[in-house]
Parts: structure tokens; sequence; C-alpha cells
């Protein structure tokens, strides 16, 4: 039980104090008291303390690669996360741009498209408007015809070169009058 060293110790401490080599005051006893707790507590604590710290340790260790892992998780989790947010975003920057573009050559289009109708209602109606001058002006001319030549023509006795000017006005006026008011009243 005893190691060799122990017992050759021992040897040296009584043959250093018998020669006086090691005097006892109390730094001494205090320095010898020290060493041999040290030795003591080596001898007999040491494979319990070692169990101890061992456990220590692997408790610290293994509360350390379950927060590592933990937080691993997290960051990964974290990190998909972002990753789809950072796609979803790009993706929606991208919708948001075509949506934007489409707007605006539809917003174009949209405005030649009413130009353009608007442009061909005014066409049709204008072509409306020039058919119905048309009518009227034909029917105005034939109406002029009808009313003024005819009479003047067929009516008179005497040739038109024996007429006076004022009678020719004359007949023409009141002619005239009845015939462009007939012709306004349709």
């Amino acid at each position: 039980m005893f190691s060799s060293y122990f017992i050759v110790f021992i040897i040296l401490y009584v043959l250093g104090c018998s020669i006086e080599f090691i005097v006892f005051n109390e730094e001494i006893l205090l320095a010898l008291c020290f060493f041999s707790f040290i030795f003591f507590s080596y001898n007999t604590f040491s494979d319990s303390l070692f169990t101890t710290l061992q456990a220590r340790a692997a408790k610290f260790e293994s509360e350390f690669l379950i927060s590592f892992s933990i937080k691993k998780k997290v960051s990964v989790v974290t990190f998909q996360t972002l990753f789809f947010t950072r796609g979803f975003q790009s993706k929606f920057q991208i919708l948001l741009a075509s949506i934007l573009v489409f707007l605006t050559f539809s917003k174009k289009e949209l405005l030649l498209n009413q130009i353009n109708t608007i442009n061909s209602i005014s066409l049709a109606k204008l072509s409306e408007l020039l058919l119905i001058n048309n009518k009227l002006m034909a029917l105005f001319q034939k109406n002029c015809v009808d009313q003024l030549l005819y009479p003047l023509v067929f009516s008179s006795k005497r040739p038109l070169s024996f007429l006076n000017k004022n009678e020719i006005n004359l007949q023409f006026s009141t002619t005239s009058k009845a015939i462009i008011l007939k012709s306004l009243t349709i």
C-alpha cells in the first residue's frame, strides 16, 4: 500500500530532523501540513475527483453540443427562410416589373384604341353629314331648277330677250324666296 517514494521520503525526513537540517518553526510546520494534505488528498481522492471532473466535462460538452445544435438548427431555418424570402422577393420584383410594363403598354394601346375609336366614329359621322349635305344639295338644285327655270322658260309668253331687267329680277326674287323657304322646310 505504501509506495517506495513514500518510504524514501519518511527516511529522508527523519534524517533531516535528526541532524537538525530541518528546523521546526511555525512556517515549516504549516508547509509540512499543507504538503501532507495535498499528498493525502491526491492518493485518496484522485480517482473519485478524476471521475467527477470527467462527468462535469462530459456534461459541459453535451450542453455545449446541444446548444450548438439548437443554434445550428435556428441558423439553418433562418437561412432557409431568408433564402426563400429572397427568392420570393426577387420573383415579386420581376412580377411587379412585368405588370408595370404590361400596364404601360396596355395604357398606350388602350389610349390608341380610344383615339382610333373616336376617330372612326367622327369619320362615320362626318361621312353621314357629307351624304346628308349631298342629298340636300341635289334636292336644292332640283327644286331650284323646277321652281326657277321652268316657270321662267315656260310661263312667259314673250321671249326672255324682250323682258325688262326689272321684271326678271322681280319674278326671280318672288319665286326664289318661295323656293328657298320650301327647300328649307324639308
